[in-house]
């Protein structure tokens, strides 16, 4: 069943959720190497027998160098992708200095790698959850200890919604209608503070959206991300007779099934989304003077 348009994601935020939940959260912040979770995670929160199993699952995975492997794998097509496939102004050039300072422009780069770094991971997780619901996946082996892996302490600034101005506002409404989702990824929501930029960039990815070939790219982004699962350490299985025999509801179930759904298809666009602002802001992949291009007209 899919996702009913205009319900709103129901999350459990880390600071008002319970001792056993904050503890998971902390443990998979630790594993990933993040600073905070929001949307994802604290939306699974909300069945937290689910939260609990699901992260008993992964968790022996996350810790394995091939889980990091496939990430970077994962990580590098969305990003050749982005940049062969997509033609992508230098979007910093078309600001005023004084609107855009370097500065500015230090701190969207340092939370755009947070997320490129970020996304791949979570995005694993779920195709390896959504195929773990049918049955069990992974290679059988026994994962390989990961030695170290990134690890981002800083918390990217960002505007939410209560906080935002007006105009703000219409802006998370629009992208919410346009992506048809029904949330703000905390992506927007760290190119708030500085409008002028979200304005230009959410102009790029509303053409790009229209793209042929940028819906291409998203679906390739899927079928990578759900074979790179199958790679992972197996088997991993929480089948739904499995959640089923935990005590979990039917109409519990399908609501986990629903979200997961949303997030896998979220998470394909994001990494495109956010490989393109990472190439915007490092210069774009096409000459400055050069018009903003067309739906039509994306080709490398």
């Amino acid at each position: 069943m899919p996702w009913k348009k205009g319900n709103r994601l129901r999350v459990v935020p880390e600071d008002v959720a319970d001792d056993a939940t904050r503890q998971v959260f902390s443990e998979i912040k630790q594993a990933l190497g993040v600073p905070m979770l929001r949307i994802f995670f604290p939306a699974l929160a909300v069945y937290p027998q689910f939260l609990q199993l699901h992260w008993k699952m992964m968790k022996p995975v996350v810790h394995s160098r091939e889980f990091f492997a496939c990430a970077d794998r994962l990580r590098a097509d969305s990003y050749t992708r982005a940049h062969n496939y997509l033609r992508i102004p230098h979007l910093g050039a078309r600001l005023e200095e004084s609107r855009f300072s370097a500065g500015a422009r230090q701190e969207l780069s340092a939370a755009m790698e947070l997320f490129h770094y970020r996304n791949p991971l979570l995005l694993l997780l779920f195709c390896a959850q959504m195929q773990a619901l049918e049955g069990p996946i992974g290679v059988p082996r026994n994962p390989t200890p990961d030695p170290a892996h990134p690890v981002f302490h800083e918390r990217p600034m960002f505007v939410e919604e209560e906080n935002a101005s007006a105009a703000v506002r219409h802006r998370y409404e629009e992208i919410r209608r346009v992506l048809d989702l029904p949330y703000v990824n905390v992506e927007y929501e760290a190119l708030a503070p500085f409008p002028e930029f979200l304005n230009v960039y959410w102009d790029l990815i509303k053409r790009l959206l229209q793209s042929p070939l940028y819906q291409e790219c998203q679906y390739g982004m899927r079928d990578t991300a759900w074979n790179l699962a199958r790679e992972l350490p197996g088997p991993m299985e929480l089948s739904l007779d499995q959640l089923t025999d935990a005590g979990m509801r039917q109409e519990e179930i399908a609501s986990i099934a629903r979200i997961l759904e949303l997030f896998v298809r979220n998470l394909c666009g994001l990494l495109m989304n956010v490989a393109i602002a990472k190439i915007a802001l490092e210069g774009g992949n096409q000459p400055t003077t050069e018009a903003a291009p067309t739906g039509s007209e994306h080709v490398a």
